[in-house]
């Protein structure tokens, strides 16, 4: 499983998070120590505490993994 960290700030954000999630060929889940949401949920994400950047898993491959990474780079936390 690898991992990163994102902040969702707006509905906006989320949609386009989850939308690319969705397309992706492998298991996301994204959530905190205390939530977790099926990242291709979009009221699962929604529900989620976004006071605090977001975990991101991904069940894949490294070179998918990059991949994915690129596409939600403009969320990761800083």
């Amino acid at each position: 499983m690898k991992q990163f960290d994102i902040e969702l700030r707006s509905f906006a954000d989320v949609q386009e998070f989850v939308e690319i999630a969705t397309v992706q060929p492998f298991r996301v889940s994204l959530g905190n120590d205390f939530q977790s949401a099926n990242a291709t949920s979009f009221m699962g994400v929604v529900s989620l505490d976004h006071r605090r950047p977001l975990r991101v898993s991904a069940d894949c491959g490294e070179e998918e993994f990059d991949r994915f990474r690129q596409l939600a780079a403009r969320f990761w936390a800083e």
